[in-house]
């Protein structure tokens, strides 16, 4: 996603993905990625293995609890320099998420 950014917004833009998954297990995620994309990792990956920032912003995703796996609802922020969320999209279904395009569209719209 961050390659795809205009360099105009590459230089204010962090991407930051937070995970259900332990800090042993989201560490393992870097060089998995990049032995396969031998790019750099331009993402920052948080760990919420005790699903606070989950039940914080009521993402917690209760069907999946319900098998006995915890996957929360995917969520994308877009959030400007203050801290504010300018754009926010959930879905329900674990496997959809927006299209780089969509959320690039957003970055744009920001002051």
């Amino acid at each position: 996603m961050h390659r795809l950014l205009p360099p105009a917004l590459q230089a204010g833009t962090k991407i930051i993905a937070v995970s259900p998954d332990p800090l042993s297990r989201v560490r393992m995620m870097v060089p998995k990625v990049t032995s396969v994309t031998h790019k750099e990792f331009m993402v920052e990956l948080l760990s919420d293995a005790d699903h606070a920032v989950t039940d914080r912003y009521g993402l917690r995703n209760p069907e999946s609890v319900a098998r006995g796996w915890y996957v929360p609802h995917p969520t994308t922020y877009v959030i400007d320099k203050k801290g504010i969320v300018r754009w926010k999209e959930t879905e329900k279904d674990y496997r959809v998420r927006p299209t780089n395009t969509r959320i690039l569209k957003e970055l744009q719209k920001l002051p």
